[in-house]
């Protein structure tokens, strides 16, 4: 099956936090999307608000993305974001 992304993913596992306070694992990340594991099954839909603290840079990485696919596994969420915004702010 051919690859359709116009950006390389990168298979990483890091954690996130979601905006409602829920913890998430990455799994993959490009410049233009991600695809995250949620714990549990949840029924999500249209933006998601999400950061991610980078400890050795002393910032965090702060995103919204839009949801653009969401599979339920045997207790685990995965969705897929289409980003939108991204910043960067110090930790503290």
């Amino acid at each position: 099956m051919a690859e359709h992304r116009l950006e390389a993913r990168e298979a990483l596992a890091l954690p996130v936090q979601l905006g409602d306070g829920t913890a998430a694992v990455t799994r993959n990340i490009s410049a233009s999307g991600m695809y995250l594991e949620i714990p549990g099954l949840h029924q999500l839909g249209g933006a998601v608000v999400f950061e991610m603290k980078i400890g050795q840079a002393q910032v965090k990485f702060i995103a919204e993305g839009t949801i653009v696919r969401v599979e339920h596994h045997q207790g685990s969420t995965g969705v897929a974001l289409k980003l939108h915004t991204q910043r960067l702010e110090p930790l503290g």
